[in-house]
């Protein structure tokens, strides 16, 4: 580049020259001037004073392109063209780095499985590189770009990787693969790229330092070594669901000082879906259990075991405590002892600091999607709106969400409060044991907690309208009764109403897709399977496992899948793929004599069916008499109207009524 002036700019009056094609990147406001041995960021004022705004073009090029002597850009152009280099340093050739991907909507870190490429090995476009196991289910990754894979940055097995976090290095030539052996995260440059952008310290304040080894420890598996305690990885609480902030540690299935092996039972852990099993993904020796039997609200990525290598170790770890796996990692080579004095003395200081509620991104750099009202009972609630995870769509953070962590108190402020709380007086005794009489608080569980707070969302957020309409079973009623009448037996069948109202509800939505559907921010998701929740109430509270792909199994398959999974939900059996999912749900209490119900829409769908019970009516009719008897079912659907207008969700009723009343279409 250069400037009219001749100066200002290193390489005035050069010009970079490559053979690689060529993509446009617009600059605004500075100029990237980079040369093989020097990369630094002019202002445009400082290299081209009499332009407004500049245009670079970014030209892959190997280090080794030959630079020329070209004439100096003309003051009238009225935009400058300045020709900069792909990302590369001076000790490694002209290079790709790959992050970690967000495979899943939901995805803020995951763990490599397996590579399924080696170092020095050709990469083609759609070949798999790795398996990463991300919140869903181990994925494939594939490649987007052709190349050579020169290094791997993250290891098999490395757990719990932040997106875009890099993991790998690809090249454009095989030769220049070798040249990457000794290549690191540190010598990427990005600290270096951090360091330039970050503030001068002031003068009467010295900068802080930060340990060189901190990048690579946020990617690198938990882990602590210390002089005082052997090798051994620390356990947390984990995500069992996409909504789970925190669970109940109900029973620990092995004991301290047992063997771990991969795929063993651990615990079992109640999450705001059901009761689940905690498998272990590794081998080791369980040392410490640091959360014991019966545990409540403790939050995801809470440490509640220590897992050693070998058995000798156990024993080592008996007085470990939660407090000492913060003390227990290792300080970096260039740490003094006073900086870790000073941290430690800093902590009481940012632990009463109040909570940042204005805060856009989470703590692992992930965006934060917060409703307006949220951020602004965020902030009268003094909640920190980066450790909230949101029950709206996309993760999006709602009102209620923020107003259920404002009702949480903290550690810090349950005991203040306790140790304030004076012992009550013979007064008080005789008051307390006369408000005790009266009502009893009986503790609420996680699962119901996360049911209310998504129906308040529900209600709050989706304008709900409803649409009643009665249909006539008589004939229903009689392809039941002959259709149970053939299926009695040891492998046969029994069809219920609630039956025919999936299989029909299936059908109807595959006649008017639109209901089929939930409403983004950006656009409606119409789906093109249709997978139907049925509500299920237990002891533990109400569940909605669904039937996936409703409309193309028979009567017979979706009343074992139903019956199965009514079970197993009543057992708190239910896994995780017959809870996530579904887009249209039914409701039914029929069976408790209710006539007719409005039901609440189950978020993100667009729809749900309240099913009452059928009863015996007199119709007018063409007989002697006048009049007949009829059984009516009445059905209420509940729409959100952002999705389903009123003569959408008409045309779907007519055609759940179609069906219903002449179950033979069913067969079809």
């Amino acid at each position: 580049a250069t400037s009219p002036n001749g100066g200002g700019c290193p390489a005035s009056s050069s010009m970079l020259r490559t053979s690689r094609p060529l993509a446009s990147v617009v600059l605004r406001g500075a100029v990237a001037c980079r040369t093989p041995s020097l990369a630094r960021l002019y202002s445009v004022k400082s290299c081209i004073p009499s332009l407004s705004s500049a245009t670079a073009v970014v030209a892959r090029y190997p280090t080794t392109a030959n630079i020329t002597n070209t004439p100096a850009i003309s003051p009238s152009l009225a935009t400058p063209t300045i020709l900069i280099s792909r990302r590369s340093f001076a000790s490694y050739p002209s290079h790709v780095k790959v992050g970690m991907p967000a495979l899943s909507p939901t995805m803020t870190q995951g763990n490599i499985a397996k590579w399924r490429k080696k170092e020095g090995e050709q990469i083609k476009v759609g070949d798999v590189v790795a398996e990463i196991e991300t919140d869903k289910a181990t994925m494939d990754f594939e490649a987007q770009e052709e190349g050579y894979l020169a290094k791997i940055l993250m290891p098999e097995g490395s757990r719990d990787v932040p997106i875009n976090t890099p993991i790998a290095v690809v090249v454009d030539s095989k030769a220049d693969a070798s040249k990457f052996t000794d290549y690191t995260v540190e010598k990427s440059g990005t600290d270096k790229k951090k360091e330039e952008a970050a503030p001068p310290p002031k003068k009467e304040e010295k900068p802080k330092e930060t340990p060189a080894a901190a990048p690579a420890a946020a990617a690198a598996p938990k882990s602590n070594t210390s002089a005082s305690y052997p090798p051994h990885n620390s356990l947390s609480m984990p995500a069992l669901s996409p909504t789970m902030t925190q669970g109940n540690l109900n029973k620990w299935r092995k004991k301290e000082g047992d063997a771990i092996k991969s795929g063993d039972i651990l615990a079992e852990i109640e999450t705001d879906k059901a009761s689940m099993e905690f498998e272990a993904t590794e081998d080791g020796f369980l040392a410490r259990i640091l959360v014991q039997d019966g545990a409540r609200d403790v939050p995801i990525n809470t440490p509640i075991a220590i897992i050693a290598n070998s058995k000798d170790d156990v024993a080592k770890f008996k007085d470990y405590s939660a407090d000492s796996a913060s003390k227990a990692a290792p300080a970096s080579s260039g740490e003094s002892k006073k900086a870790s004095e000073s941290s430690e003395a800093a902590a009481p200081s940012q632990s009463s600091a109040p909570a940042t509620p204005a805060s856009s991104t989470r703590k692992d750099g992930s965006r934060l999607f917060v409703s307006p009202l949220a951020r602004k009972t965020a902030s009268d609630s003094n909640v920190d709106l980066s450790s909230i995870t949101g029950t709206g769509p996309s993760q999006r953070i709602i009102k209620s969400d923020v107003l259920a962590a404002a009702s949480r108190p903290t550690p810090s402020a349950a005991s203040t409060a306790t140790a304030q709380i004076p012992a009550p007086s013979g007064a008080a005794k005789q008051q307390q044991s006369a408000t005790d009489a009266i009502y009893e608080d009986i503790p609420t569980t996680q699962i119901r907690r996360v049911i209310a707070q998504r129906l308040t969302m529900s209600k709050q957020t989706i304008p709900h309208y409803y649409l009643t309409m009665e249909c006539r079973v008589d004939e229903l009623m009689k392809v039941r009764a002959q259709l149970n009448a053939k299926g009695e037996g040891k492998n046969g069948y029994k069809l219920s109403v609630n039956d025919f109202v999936i299989k029909a509800a299936a059908q109807a939505l595959r006649r008017v897709p639109t209901v089929n559907a939930s409403w983004n921010e950006t656009a409606i998701r119409q789906f093109r399977s249709i997978d139907i929740n049925v509500a299920v109430s237990t002891d533990r509270g109400l569940f909605t496992p669904f039937i996936r792909d409703a409309d193309t199994k028979g009567l017979a398959t979706i009343a074992s899948q139903v019956k199965d999974l009514a079970e197993k939900a009543k057992a708190g059996k239910l896994a995780p793929d017959q809870l996530q999912g579904g887009t249209f749900t039914i409701s039914n209490l029929g069976m408790y004599g209710i006539k007719s119900f409005s039901a609440v829409i189950n978020p993100p769908q667009a729809a749900i069916l309240a099913v009452g019970s059928a009863e015996k009516r007199l119709i007018p009719s063409e007989s002697a008499e006048g009049y007949e008897v009829a059984n009516i079912l009445t059905v209420t659907l509940s729409c959100d109207h952002r999705v389903v207008d009123g003569a959408v969700g008409a045309e779907w009723l007519q055609a759940f009524k179609d069906y219903i009343e002449n179950p033979l279409k069913l067969m079809l």
